[in-house]
């Protein structure tokens, strides 16, 4: 690890937008807009260097890599699974209805009926992911369910990605990745569908292509190259730090940052971990400012009474305590690892049963609430100075 301080932190975080990346993304966009099929092939070929891609996974393959699952990877898989579940169903609102003189309000949600889920496996294949996501969406009650994923194995979707989609009960899986997947779901092609919602994390490509493409449809959270910060302030133990902190540089473009009150112990948990930055800092007031500015996807609090900094700072997952490692979520904790990266932890929220929700009010009125307060109500528009918008209330008044 590598000393840095503030300004220097701000300089690599702050360090532009890559308009190149947009540039690129969108041609790739407009091609899957216009060419369909024949666009995902192109670019399969030329990315991913698979030539006449089939681009859905077929049922005996889903089948057959189900059937290959080891027992043991089963067992996992459905602990991780009850986990996940049980979190994201306590998560599902409430409807209620507000009953007043002359009007009914009731509050409402729904499933959307489509959601396209991306499973990235550039470096590994991600099976958590795959839970991470999916699991939420069969929470929320979503009926269409489909996944996209790269050709990372022997020209279609790694197996291990393949099995546990076929064994949470996914049929509809897409031998494609990038941001031409994300684009597919968006426009729809022969062969791929269109979707309300995508989720899922990504390379900067997806991760680029999410937003360019979010209000046409939903998103999930600008879930990009994986960040880590931890609070340390010495209380803990060094080799926890630095194991937390490999395993967040195993991530090919993961950042991770140690912040600390001790220059002696950063130094020293230095030596044991190859790539990230540390950062002193006077006092926990300092950390909290540091921490805030990142706004990291995953928040390590190592410190004493971490519990008085949570309610602090902001990060899209927030890890308390020596045995609540990062990695922890990544795997079984229960809320779905799928965060906000690059800063957007400040106004953007991880993966919930939320992202595949939509909701609406119900609202019924009785004529006894135009007679009573029709005349009051209808000042608003007249100051507004929508003449058909009052007539519209006072009409009902009037009868």
């Amino acid at each position: 690890m590598k000393k840095i301080t503030l300004e220097g932190l701000k300089r690599i975080l702050d360090g532009g937008e890559n308009d190149n990346i947009e540039r690129k993304v969108f041609s790739i966009i407009e091609e899957v807009r216009k060419r369909g099929d024949k666009a995902l092939i192109h670019f399969t070929e030329k990315f991913d260097g698979v030539k006449d891609i089939k681009i859905k996974v077929s049922e005996a393959e889903i089948v057959k890599a189900k059937k290959n699952l080891d027992r043991k990877i089963l067992q996992v898989i459905e602990l991780a699974k009850k986990r996940i579940e049980r979190y994201h169903r306590k998560q599902i609102p409430r409807t209620f209805t507000l009953k007043e003189k002359g009007f009914s309000v009731k509050f409402e949600f729904s499933p959307v009926k489509r959601a396209g889920i991306y499973i990235p496996a550039g470096q590994s294949p991600l099976v958590s992911t795959v839970l991470m996501t999916v699991v939420p969406a069969y929470v929320a009650g979503v009926k269409e369910i489909y996944v996209a994923s790269p050709p990372s194995f022997h020209n279609s979707v790694h197996p291990f990605i393949t099995g546990v989609l076929g064994y949470l009960g996914i049929r509809d899986i897409y031998a494609v990745g990038g941001a031409q997947a994300i684009a597919a779901f968006v426009y729809g092609t022969e062969t791929v569908p269109k979707v309300d919602v995508i989720a899922g994390p990504g390379n900067k490509y997806v991760n680029t292509a999410k937003v360019l493409l979010s209000g046409k449809v939903g998103i999930d959270t600008p879930a990009g190259p994986s960040e880590l910060v931890i609070f340390y302030d010495g209380s803990g133990r060094n080799e926890f730090i630095a194991a937390d902190m490999n395993a967040q540089i195993e991530h090919r473009d993961g950042l991770g940052i140690l912040i600390t009150t001790s220059e002696k112990l950063a130094e020293k948990i230095s030596r044991k971990v190859k790539r990230g930055y540390w950062l002193y800092v006077k006092n926990r007031e300092e950390a909290v400012e540091a921490i805030n500015f990142i706004a990291p996807e995953h928040l390590q609090l190592m410190c004493r009474n971490p519990e008085t900094l949570a309610g602090k700072v902001i990060a899209g997952a927030i890890f308390i305590g020596d045995y609540s490692p990062a990695t922890s979520g990544d795997y079984f904790a229960g809320p779905s690892h799928v965060l906000p990266t690059g800063k957007t932890a400040r106004f953007f929220s991880g993966l919930s049963v939320y992202t595949f929700l939509r909701s609406y009010a119900v609202i019924s009125g009785k004529s006894g609430f135009y007679k009573r307060y029709g005349g009051l109500v209808e000042m608003l528009p007249e100051i507004e100075g929508l003449h058909f918008h009052k007539e519209s209330l006072s009409i009902r008044r009037q009868k």
